[in-house]
């Protein structure tokens, strides 16, 4: 009588077990990055061949992080006070991420220039690093606006 006691209490505790991924499985990894990043902006713009830097500026803004539609990618917010936000969709791939634009615009003397754009960055536990270019071939001399970010997670 034992031994059918003990194999339908062993029967229940196998059935009852949960089936399929494990409670890890179903944590989406977006979630250790997501969250505001107070940062701190800095650029200059170059003309090459032959000319210095042509201009340098600094600041302090912040970097929002929220979930984008598809499990790789993240919605980000670029934020200055005093100035318009700008939101793009990055691709997450383990800690570093893509911003998903490929296109920006130099503003230069007095006019705009469209070019060619790379964003790309990393999270650092509580840190986020991101280094935006956009070139400009024109003439014969190369246009390029590098923006750097570095922040931390409020």
């Amino acid at each position: 009588m034992r031994i059918i006691v003990t194999l339908f209490i062993l029967l229940l505790s196998v059935s009852a077990c949960k089936k399929g991924g494990s409670a890890a499985e179903d944590v989406d990894p977006r979630e250790q990055y997501l969250g505001t990043y107070d940062i701190d902006y800095t650029s200059k713009t170059s003309v090459t061949p032959g000319w210095p830097t042509y201009s340098e500026d600094s600041g302090k803004g912040s970097l929002t992080f929220a979930k984008g539609d598809a499990a790789n990618e993240l919605r980000m917010t670029v934020e200055f006070p005093g100035f318009s936000t700008e939101t793009d969709i990055v691709k997450l791939s383990g800690s570093q991420f893509t911003m998903s634009k490929n296109r920006g615009s130099i503003l230069f003397g007095n006019k705009k220039y469209d070019g060619e754009f790379v964003g790309t960055g990393l999270f650092e536990g509580k840190n986020v690093t991101l280094t935006t270019v956009t070139k400009v071939s024109q003439d014969g001399s190369l246009l390029q606006w590098t923006q750097s970010y570095k922040g931390l997670k409020r």
